[in-house]
Order: C-alpha cells, then sequence, then structure tokens
C-alpha cells in the first residue's frame, strides 16, 4: 500500500490534517476485501503507524493507529484519548446516561470499576462455571448425533448471550430481540441502524432497570441498583448506562472470538489432536487465540490539542484503536500471521489500562470451556468441501456463517 498515491479528497479533510496521513477508504470495506479480514487490514501496517481515514467507523471519518506500541500507549493515555462520548451510542443516549465504565474516564472511574469488579472476578468466574458447561453441553447436544452444526446460529450466538441474559436477569425470550438488534448496531456501516438498534435497547433497559430497582432478580443487578458512588446511590441514568455497557460486552465479544477460533481449528488438524491429547494446553491456546483472533476497534475521542508522534491531533477528533491491528503487527509479533499456543506473548486484546475488559475472566472462561467441550466430542473438526465461511465487519470482526462438520 502506497499512502502518497491515494487519491485525497481534501475538500472533506479537517485543516490540521496533514495530506501524506489521508487514506481515502472505508476501514470496514478494506478489511472485507480478501477471503480473511485480519489479512485484509493488516496491509496497513505497510504504511504508516497513523492515519485519518475517510471513513473510520459508520460513515465517521477519524485517526486511525494501525500499530501495536501507539494503540497501547493510546489505551493508557487517558488524559488525551479519552472515553468520555467516545462512542457512536452516546448520539443515542444524550448528554445523561453514559456507558458506564467505559465512558468514564480516572478518576471518576475507579469508583464505577470498584462497584462492579466483584462480580466479574475469577472467583465469581469459578462459581458459575457449572452452570455454563451445562449450558454449553445442551446446545451441543441438539446437534451433537447428526455430526454437523452451523456453528454461529445454533451455538456461536446463543451461548455467550444466554450466559449474559442469566447474569442480568433478563428472560431468554429476549435472546431473538437482543440479537436483531446487536447485528444493527455492532455489524457493517450502517449509521441509521446503528441509532434506530440504540434507541430500542436504550428504551427496554430503561423499563429493566426500573423493575431491576425495585427487585433485583440476580447478585449482579442486586449489587448495581443498591450500589453506592462516593456515599450516595446511583441514579437511574447510571443504572441504566451500566447495563447498556454489559449488554454491548456481552452479547458480541465472545461469539465473534468464538467463530474465528472455531474456524481456524476446523483447518488445523495437528492443533486440534494436540489440544485433544493435552487438555492442559487448552489455556495456552485460549491466551493465543486472543491475541490472533482480537475482535474490537475501541473508539476514543481527543480531549484536547495534542501532538502525538509527530502528528497535530485536535480536541473532538475521533480515533479508533483496531486490537486487530494491534494483535497482527509485525514490529509487535514475529510471524504474527501463524496461530503458535507456545508463543506466551502478551496482548491487548482486550485492552490494557484503566479500561481493560471487565469481563475478561468470563470471556476467557467460556472460550476454554467451549473448546473442551468441542474437542472431546469430536474429531476431525472441518468445513465440510464445498461449503465456505461468511463474516462481518464493523464495529467489531465476526463470523456469520460458520458450517461445521466433524467424524
Amino acid at each position: 500500500m502506497h499512502m502518497t498515491t491515494i487519491e485525497v479528497l481534501t475538500a472533506h479533510v479537517p485543516d490540521h490534517v496533514p495530506v501524506d496521513l489521508v487514506w481515502n477508504h472505508s476501514l470496514n470495506e478494506f478489511a472485507h476485501e480478501l477471503d480473511d479480514p485480519y489479512i485484509a487490514a493488516s496491509r496497513l501496517h505497510d504504511g504508516p503507524g497513523i492515519i485519518w481515514a475517510r471513513e473510520a467507523c459508520l460513515g465517521k471519518p477519524g485517526w486511525v493507529l494501525t500499530r501495536h506500541a501507539l494503540i497501547q500507549e493510546a489505551f493508557l493515555d487517558y488524559e488525551h484519548f479519552s472515553s468520555t462520548r467516545g462512542s457512536t451510542t452516546s448520539a443515542v443516549l444524550g448528554p445523561v446516561v453514559r456507558l458506564i465504565p467505559v465512558e468514564v474516564d480516572p478518576p471518576e472511574h475507579h469508583a464505577y470499576r470498584h462497584l462492579l469488579n466483584p462480580h466479574f472476578t475469577p472467583r465469581t468466574v469459578n462459581e458459575l462455571e457449572l452452570s455454563v458447561r451445562q449450558l454449553c453441553d445442551s446446545l451441543i447436544a441438539k446437534f451433537e448425533s447428526r455430526r454437523s452444526c452451523e456453528f454461529t446460529s445454533q451455538f456461536g450466538q446463543i451461548f455467550p448471550n444466554s450466559i449474559f441474559l442469566t447474569l442480568m436477569g433478563m428472560p431468554q425470550a429476549m435472546l431473538p430481540q437482543f440479537l436483531k438488534w446487536e447485528e444493527m448496531m455492532l455489524r457493517g456501516g450502517n449509521h441509521a441502524n446503528h441509532l434506530a438498534a440504540a434507541a430500542a435497547v436504550l428504551q427496554y433497559l430503561q423499563g429493566f432497570a426500573a423493575e431491576q430497582r425495585a427487585n433485583p432478580q440476580t447478585s449482579l443487578m442486586k449489587g448495581i441498583v443498591s450500589g453506592s458512588i462516593e456515599g450516595r446511590p446511583l441514579t437511574d441514568d447510571e443504572i441504566v448506562g451500566t447495563c447498556f455497557l454489559l449488554y454491548l460486552g456481552g452479547l458480541d465479544t465472545v461469539y465473534s472470538s468464538l467463530g474465528w477460533i472455531m474456524r481456524h481449528l476446523a483447518g488445523d488438524q495437528a492443533l486440534q489432536q494436540r489440544l485433544r491429547d493435552n487438555p492442559k494446553d487448552i489455556p495456552l491456546a485460549v491466551e493465543e487465540f486472543a491475541r490472533a483472533f482480537a475482535v474490537a476497534a475501541p473508539q476514543r475521542r481527543v480531549a484536547k490539542d495534542f501532538n502525538f508522534h509527530g502528528v497535530s491531533m485536535h480536541k473532538d477528533d475521533v480515533v479508533l484503536l483496531p486490537t486487530y491491528l494491534a494483535s497482527r503487527d509485525p514490529q509487535a509479533y514475529e510471524n504474527p500471521h501463524v496461530v503458535d499456543i507456545d508463543r506466551h506473548a502478551r496482548n491487548i486484546t482486550f485492552a490494557t489500562g484503566p479500561h481493560t475488559c471487565l469481563g475478561v475472566h468470563l470471556a476467557k472462561r467460556e472460550i476454554r470451556i467451549v473448546l473442551e467441550a468441542f474437542l472431546s466430542r469430536f474429531k476431525n473438526i472441518r468445513i465440510p468441501d464445498g461449503e465456505a465461511y461468511a463474516y462481518h465487519t464493523g464495529g467489531v470482526l465476526g463470523v456469520d456463517r460458520l458450517p461445521l462438520v466433524w467424524d
């Protein structure tokens, strides 16, 4: 990729953006140009570490950081790369409701994390493991004897989302509607669909929060509605914002990650067999899969004018931090497109710093349980001859269709 030869539409570029950093493309479309979006997106590593994209996210222009070191620095530097009102969803939530704790910067952020952290510790996840395994087993039982499944619709979407609904005390009957809203919000680049779905979710959660305030159904919701921040109870808007954040985090990340993991395993029989023969290596695989198959591109907002590695950024500029670019950066990882469970390399797939993913322990446990369940039951898991998988880009990279068969 030769950045200096790309046609530039300067009429749509702010004055402070250098012409040689302007990239007249949509990140979503660019990542969808090849069979593998990770390979497609990683072509950006041939250019500058900081670019100004015509469409960074949902039609909006903004900065895109392409290097692991720069993305990690931005995650840590909340004074310049603010999470406050950083998401596209903020346009629907308005000035009062915030996605808590993601859209709150330190030091205020610490109080909200202190309220939520006890519900997502390794110990709490241990207490959930039996019910998570039972759910996993019950879903597999529906297609086990057929020796085939369409992984996304029959397992990948249902499994993590059912866990989320249980944690929140929401009716399982809401699952189809939640999946529809999630698809509109996080996939592709349709801004109108995103806003319409976010408005519908907000309306639902406002009613749900009011019900839970009166009669919380789970320990998580009891902790939220009865919790306090600096000696005062949470407001209704704070409860809604917290529920909205948990909704976004619970419905898509694990499902998307599982799709890419199973797609990779379906083409790597040697790794399948190693993990069957050595189940103790599955946690190693989970860590490497987290690196190789990062799915999110968190947004930040420039808090004040400043110079970042020689690039002038202005207050309120949008900045995209694609973890899938960080995870495949050849400056950070040797042979980054190779899945090597003996790599033992750290990653920032779940972010880093104060906004490290709240549900990271639960997400990794869910993935481990799925790998154990599938690999212990099925041999020679593969995509059948003549079939193909389908994927989407957008707010996350995810697998829409993954046909699998096994012996």
